[in-house]
C-alpha cells in the first residue's frame, strides 16, 4: 500500500463557501472522512492519475454498473451475508466489474464497509452511488439502498440508450451522405471533366459551376480538415479547464431545441438522484452536492451549488432553484408541492421521471425534424450535380 496519494478536491464549508485544494490520504474514502473531520462537505474529490489499490481508474458503462448492483441487491436482500454476497456475484458479474472485485472482497475482508470499498475501487464507481450505499449501512437497509442505486443508474442508462437510438439513424444518413457527395466531388466529377475536355464542347454554365466548386472542394479538403483538427484541439483544451467547461455548456443551454432537451436531461439525472440519497436518509445539504454533480452539465452544477448554498442559509429548496434558474419550471413546482405536502423525495422522482420523457420526446422530435432535412440537403446536392452533368452530355452535338 501507498503511503498516500493526492486528491484534488472542492468542497463546501459550514458557511456555504466553496474551497479547493489537495488532500494526501490513502484512499479516496479516507480522503473524504479528512475533508469531513474539518467541517466541508465534499463536492468533488479527483484522483488525477491511480487508484488506491493501484492501476489506472477507468469509468463503468453505465449499463453494466447498473446490472451489477441489481444483482448485489437481489443477493443482500436473499439473505445472503456480505461475504456470501461477494462470492457469488463475483461468479454472475458483468465483464466490467470483474477486475475491481477482487480489491472490493479484500477490502470488505479487512473490516471496511461495502460504500467505502464501491468509493476505492479501481474503477469508477460515482459518488451519488456510494452515498446511497453509505446511507443504507448507516440505518436505511443495506439491500434496499443498493436496490435504489441500481434503479437510479438503470434510469440513467435507458436514458442514454433512447436517446442514442433516436440519433443512430441521422448519424448514418448524414455519414452515408457525406460519403456519396465526397465520391460525386472526389472520382465521378474529375473523370467526366477529362471526357468533355477531350471532346472539345463548350460546358452550359451549369456545368461550369459545379465543375468548379468540386475543383475548389478537392483544393479545400486537407486544409479543411487540419483547420478542423486544430480546432477541435483548441476546444478539447478550452473545456478541460473549469471554466472553459462552464461557458461551453452554457453556451449549449442557450441553444434553441439543444438547450431545452439538455437541461431536461441534466434536471431528470439530479432529480433522480437527490430523491435517491434523501429516500436513504443522507440530509439535503448532503445530498444537494452530489445531486449537482450528477446533472453532468457544469452550468447547472454551478447553478445547484449555489441553490444548496441558500438552503444551508434556511431558504427553502423550490425558491433557490428558482432564484438561480437550477432546474425546469416542471421541477420547481413538483419540489414545491413535496415541501408542502412533506414528500419531497417522492415529488423529486416524479420530475426525474418526467424530465426524463420530455428529453428523450423533444430529441425524436428534433430526429423528425432532422431527417427530412438532411434527406433534402444531400438529394438536392446530388440531384444538382446529376442535372449538371446531364445537362453537358445532351448539349455535345453529335459528331464532334
Amino acid at each position: 500500500m501507498t503511503d498516500g496519494v493526492s486528491f484534488a478536491y472542492r468542497a463546501a464549508s459550514a458557511d456555504g463557501r466553496i474551497v479547493r485544494g489537495h488532500v494526501v490520504a490513502a484512499t479516496q474514502n479516507a480522503a473524504a472522512e479528512s475533508l469531513a473531520q474539518r467541517g466541508l462537505w465534499t463536492l468533488e474529490l479527483r484522483l488525477q492519475e491511480t487508484s488506491a489499490l493501484g492501476g489506472h481508474r477507468r469509468r463503468m458503462p453505465v449499463a453494466q454498473l447498473a446490472l451489477g448492483l441489481r444483482i448485489v441487491a437481489d443477493l443482500l436482500e436473499a439473505g445472503l451475508p456480505m461475504a456470501r454476497t461477494l462470492a457469488t456475484f463475483e461468479e454472475l458479474a458483468p465483464a466490467a466489474w470483474r477486475s475491481a472485485l477482487p480489491g472490493i472482497r479484500e477490502s470488505v475482508r479487512q473490516g471496511k464497509s461495502l460504500g467505502a470499498s464501491l468509493g476505492d475501487a479501481t474503477v469508477v464507481v460515482p459518488r451519488e452511488v456510494v452515498g446511497i450505499v453509505q446511507a443504507g449501512e448507516a440505518g436505511s437497509g443495506l439491500g434496499r439502498a443498493v436496490r435504489r442505486a441500481a434503479e437510479l443508474t438503470e434510469d440513467a442508462a435507458s436514458t442514454r440508450a433512447a436517446l442514442r437510438g433516436a440519433l443512430a439513424y441521422p448519424a448514418i444518413l448524414a455519414v452515408a451522405g457525406a460519403i456519396a457527395v465526397g465520391v460525386i466531388a472526389g472520382v465521378v466529377l474529375p473523370r467526366f471533366a477529362v471526357i468533355l475536355g477531350d471532346a472539345g464542347q463548350a460546358l452550359p454554365a451549369t456545368t461550369r459551376v459545379v465543375l468548379r466548386a468540386a475543383e475548389l472542394a478537392r483544393a479545400a479538403a486537407i486544409p479543411v480538415m487540419v483547420l478542423a483538427a486544430l480546432g477541435f484541439v483548441a476546444w478539447r483544451y478550452a473545456v478541460e479547464t473549469p471554466g472553459g467547461r462552464g461557458a461551453w455548456h452554457a453556451a449549449l443551454l442557450r441553444v434553441p431545441l439543444l438547450g431545452s432537451v439538455r437541461r431536461s436531461a441534466a434536471s431528470a439525472r439530479s432529480c433522480a438522484t437527490l430523491a435517491a440519497l434523501l429516500e436513504s436518509g443522507v440530509p439535503i445539504a448532503a445530498a444537494l452536492p452530489h445531486a449537482a454533480r450528477a446533472a453532468g452539465d457544469s452550468a447547472l452544477t454551478a447553478a445547484l451549488l449555489a441553490a444548496r448554498d441558500d438552503v444551508v442559509h434556511g431558504d427553502r429548496l423550490s425558491r433557490a432553484l428558482g432564484r438561480h434558474g437550477a432546474a425546469t419550471p416542471t421541477v420547481e413546482r413538483l419540489v414545491r408541492a413535496g415541501e408542502e405536502t412533506g414528500r419531497l423525495a417522492p415529488m423529486l422522482a416524479h420530475a426525474a421521471r418526467i424530465e426524463r420523457e420530455q428529453a428523450v420526446n423533444r430529441t425524436k422530435a428534433m430526429v423528425r425534424l432532422l431527417e427530412p432535412s438532411l434527406i433534402l440537403a444531400f438529394g438536392g446536392l446530388v440531384a444538382l450535380v446529376a442535372a449538371a452533368l446531364l445537362q453537358a452530355l445532351y448539349s455535345m452535338k453529335p459528331g464532334a
